[in-house]
């Protein structure tokens, strides 16, 4: 996680820079390399530091900063269809997303979530991660499940409606059998379910991409029964900590707990 001293120092060394022309110092270098290894990526550390993010680029290229950019978060991503081999519901399965509101799709509140399963090597692991995903402040969430039935799934939720400190009002999940039976949570604390077309994992746009973030920490083949709670705390600390471009450079924690505070006004 994002260590308080590292903070602190950080700050002191922006504060020290002020009005200089950019330089790789061994001081910067070493700054840029921690960030590098808590997962930030070379936009985010621009902006902390106020430095051109062609610069960290340029340093990465001419091996300066002693990191390869193949090592980066999402170096070498490309966007693609993804084709799951798991068993769909009927169409007719639930709520459309077609109906989900424009209070959700604009992302006007917290409290709206996008749902997944990560799992791990097929016809070796049953255990998967379940992810959650807010929609406004793009906080997540995962649990490590022993498999992704539907017992076990509403399971997880069940204690994560009962343990979260703020607003659930949605769930938007693809139609895979695991979510099959939400129908049940939404009787019981309230909420609404809206199920994406098959196929299309850009309905679910900001689960996927926070995904690939998992990703990084857990490449596919990583077996979840191996994975501790502490680590995969410490994991999802490192990702809730990072500043997003999208979220004018604040984190996922800041917005999140912004909001809970207001709720709770």
């Amino acid at each position: 996680p994002y260590q308080a001293e590292l903070a602190q120092t950080d700050a002191e060394y922006k504060r020290s820079r002020c009005g200089r022309k950019t330089k790789l110092s061994d001081e910067l270098k070493q700054k840029i390399l921690n960030h590098l290894r808590l997962s930030w990526s070379p936009g985010m550390i621009a902006h902390e530091f106020k430095l051109a993010t062609k610069s960290i680029y340029n340093w990465l290229n001419q091996g300066r900063i002693g990191f390869s950019l193949n090592d980066l978060p999402e170096h070498g991503v490309r966007q693609r269809r993804n084709v799951d081999q798991r068993s769909k519901y009927n169409q007719s399965l639930g709520r459309s997303i077609e109906q989900r509101p424009m209070m959700i799709n604009q992302r006007n509140r917290i409290g709206d979530f996008e749902l997944d399963t990560v799992v791990g090597p097929r016809g070796h692991s049953k255990a998967v991660l379940l992810t959650l995903i807010d929609r406004k402040s793009r906080f997540l969430w995962a649990y490590r499940l022993k498999d992704r039935t539907t017992a076990t799934v509403n399971e997880a939720l069940t204690k994560f409606l009962t343990t979260f400190n703020g607003p659930v009002h949605s769930f938007t999940v693809d139609r895979g059998t695991e979510f099959s039976g939400l129908v049940s949570l939404e009787s019981q604390y309230g909420i609404k379910t809206y199920y994406c077309h098959a196929y299309t994992p850009a309905e679910r746009g900001s689960n996927e991409r926070f995904n690939r973030n998992l990703r990084y920490f857990y490449p596919k083949g990583t077996r979840f029964e191996h994975i501790s709670a502490q680590d995969l705390t410490t994991t999802l600390l490192q990702i809730n900590q990072r500043p997003l471009k999208i979220l004018d450079w604040q984190t996922p924690y800041q917005v999140m707990l912004t909001n809970l505070s207001k709720n709770s006004d």
